[in-house]
């Protein structure tokens, strides 16, 4: 397994079919013309699932940052440009044929069928409060995304806090 620590998150994932955007170099590239990206990536072989996954630490945003509105921005963009550089990936752009060729090979095909990819965004709250606003959040963030995950025949993305995340088996656990 490699671990990552951010957020005030380990996160665990498997070796070999794992990656994550910002140690690409064609990612660095690009990232200064306003192209964002999750996380973590990585491929579950045992369930045939490929995983995006953000993590914020609520705690440490700044007071505008933690506004829902901002959040709703950080987070769509996230997962749209996320899912762009992997459609470049798979569709063979000259930028895409750069970011396949830093990615494992488990990662050089759009997943055939029966697949599932699945989006989570965790926020790491420390206060039950906020949990309760998460839910409006989750609502707000699939609007705003509804068209573009369908392009991946995706009905969905997960918004939760850590504590549901860790609880669903998501390969995290969180540090004090």
């Amino acid at each position: 397994m490699t671990n990552y620590t951010e957020s005030g998150l380990q996160v665990s994932l498997p070796d070999g079919n794992n990656f994550r955007f910002q140690d690409l170099t064609v990612y660095t590239k690009l990232k200064g013309k306003h192209l964002k990206e999750v996380d973590y990536c990585w491929w579950d072989t045992s369930k045939n699932k490929f995983w995006l996954l953000e993590v914020k630490d609520y705690s440490h945003l700044t007071i505008e940052e933690r506004l829902p509105d901002n959040l709703l921005e950080k987070f769509t963009n996230k997962v749209t440009d996320a899912l762009m550089m992997l459609a470049a990936a798979w569709s063979g752009t000259n930028a895409g044929k750069q970011f396949l060729a830093e990615l494992p090979s488990i990662f050089h095909n759009f997943p055939v069928l029966p697949y599932r990819i699945k989006i989570v965004c965790v926020l790491k709250s420390i206060e039950p409060h906020q949990k309760v606003e998460l839910s409006a959040l989750k609502t707000k963030l699939n609007k705003r995304l509804e068209g573009r995950i369908a392009l991946f025949d995706l009905k969905d993305v997960t918004f939760t806090d850590h504590e549901t995340a860790i609880k669903m088996g998501l390969p995290m656990i969180s540090i004090p």
